[in-house]
């Protein structure tokens, strides 16, 4: 044995070991709490008490910082009850937060429950400051990672997420402007076909930091790559728009258009897919509807020719149909556009410039509906000096349409330039407006166009009165009682004249507010003779 410790290695070996310990103790769990007592052994100081919120609604605040974390707690009693004290890492001191109603910095008092038969003399700080922030959500299109790369001879084209990329991310507000996007990672290392399989998401900053804190809903989506021995295979992926076909029943209105996928990809070669723009929308036939609820639909999506394969290869919608009520949203201001240079324009009536317009639509949706959701739009374009009646474009949320499809008009006197005193608009720009012919069965919303365009045949009426309306991000609501009423955003060469119940978003998916409506009347001028699978229609 002392020969062992004579050894100069072994010497080392517990000088080290010595060392580690005479640092864990310093080190180590410097943060819990540790007793200490006074001399006069009647106190007793326990040191570095954590601090535990309650009351904190968790789901939409977060406790971004605690000044100090842990305090000092002075007890005192019994010689016999300080000394058989429980452990000290069961002493807590809390706070209470369930008064905070809104994010800021707040300075709030401790609280501190000792054991039986020992007193509580103080907490040192008493008061503790805190930083409170208001959690955020927000969208993002999740993107994947490829790592490693395939069998020889083998490429790997675009991804595919069979479920839709989009998230959503929960964060403080503070650390949101901070995400820079949401990745998973898949690898493709030597494959020779498709790789399909569930990636989990993370959130990263703009420095590449993974943002712990971030909640993402869903946390992981299924994805494939696939994977082509053709060196002459691309892929493009584009919108997927919805028409609508047949008549809802009478009182009926769509509520909600929900869709297993709203993107298409597309693979060929890149000579084709350089061709096409757009993708035909897929039209769903409201005569299935027999009541309300909901109905669900599977419609196969063909390739274009040229093109070798679509992914999804099928869709399925799921559509809403409830009765619709009525709202009046009463003193909506109107806007006066398309005012020639030099002339000035008066609305005679209604002498206030503001309208009450009466909605329909299902109740929970119109009970969010406010004057600030509504926009009304008198184009003026072409009109001469002298009293016009002016049927006014109607703005409105999705799934929202105007009572009975009957488009308001407003009286505008128009002074200043030529002078044409009482000139209507040319009749193909003015084109009469015919109500609903009989059953007043409502759309779904969208905006109403009733300017003084001409249709340009975006899609095919029926002359029933009807008004598409759009689902939300993805879709365009369909007309209650028309037929065949086009999403538009999928023309393939747009036609020079703006449609009425035409949208345009860029993508064939119309925000809130932004969508077109139509009042079709079969005496309209149509440029086309058919239902509309192309591009990007014009928005009047």
């Amino acid at each position: 044995m002392d020969k062992w410790l004579a050894n100069n290695t072994a010497a080392k070996i517990i000088a080290l070991a010595v060392a580690l310990i005479l640092w864990a103790m310093v080190h180590v769990d410097t943060d819990t709490p540790t007793i200490t007592r006074s001399s006069q052994g009647d106190h007793t100081t326990i040191a570095n008490v954590g601090i535990e919120p309650y009351g904190f609604d968790q789901d939409k605040y977060v406790l971004k910082t605690v000044s100090p974390k842990q305090v000092n707690v002075n007890v005192s009693g019994q010689v016999s009850q300080l000394t058989s004290l429980p452990s000290s890492s069961e002493y807590q001191v809390k706070m209470d937060l369930s008064n905070i109603e809104k994010p800021g910095q707040y300075t709030v008092p401790l609280k501190f429950d000792p054991p039986p038969g020992v007193s509580l003399l103080s907490i040192e700080p008493s008061k503790v400051t805190i930083t409170v922030e208001e959690k955020v959500t927000k969208s993002f299109d999740a993107v994947v990672l490829t790592t490693g790369v395939p069998a020889e001879g083998f490429t790997k084209l675009d991804p595919i997420f069979e479920e839709g990329n989009t998230v959503q991310v929960t964060l403080p507000e503070s650390e949101m402007e901070q995400v820079q996007k949401i990745q998973g990672e898949i690898s493709v290392e030597g494959s020779n076909g498709d790789v399909a399989g569930r990636i989990k998401l993370v959130a990263y900053s703009q420095n590449g930091k993974v943002l712990d804190d971030a909640v993402i809903e869903p946390s992981s989506l299924r994805v494939q790559i696939p994977i082509s021995s053709s060196d002459n295979v691309s892929s493009k992926t584009l919108p997927l728009n919805i028409s609508y076909s047949g008549d809802l029943p009478d009182g009926m209105i769509v509520s909600d258009v929900q869709a297993s996928a709203q993107k298409v990809t597309l693979y060929g070669s890149s000579e084709v897919l350089d061709q096409l723009s757009s993708f035909p929308p897929v039209t769903l036939n409201l005569d299935r509807v027999t009541a309300e609820g909901e109905t669900t639909y599977t419609e196969s999506l063909s390739p274009p020719e040229g093109i070798d394969r679509i992914v999804p290869a099928s869709v399925n919608y799921k559509v809403t149909i409830v009765p619709y009520q009525k709202k009046t949203i009463a003193d909506i201001p109107i806007t006066l556009a398309g005012l020639a240079n030099g002339s000035e324009a008066t609305i005679t009536n209604p002498q206030s410039g503001k309208m009450d317009i009466t909605i329909v639509g299902a109740s929970s949706l119109l009970d969010q509906v406010t004057a600030d959701d509504i926009r009304l739009t008198a184009d003026l374009t072409g009109l001469k000096a002298g009293a016009q009646d002016v049927k006014l474009k109607v703005d409105l949320p999705n799934y929202i349409r105007i009572e009975d499809n009957t488009s308001p008009t407003i009286k505008v006197q128009i002074t200043g330039g030529e002078s044409e005193t009482g000139t209507q608009p040319p009749e193909e720009n003015n084109p009469e407006v015919n109500p609903s012919s009989g059953t007043d069965t409502p759309s779904n919303g969208g905006n109403t166009e009733t300017g003084n365009e001409p249709d340009s045949g975006s899609g095919s009426n029926s002359g029933s009165g009807s008004t598409p309306s759009d689902p939300p991000s993805s879709t365009d609501p369909p007309a209650q009682n028309g037929s065949d009423t086009e999403t538009p955003g999928t023309e393939e060469e747009p036609s020079d004249t703006p449609s009425e119940g035409s949208t345009d978003n860029g993508q064939g998916q119309n925000p809130p507010g932004q969508s077109e409506g139509t009042n079709p009347d079969d005496n309209k001028p149509d440029s086309g003779t058919g239902t509309d699978t192309g591009g990007e229609a014009a928005t009047p």
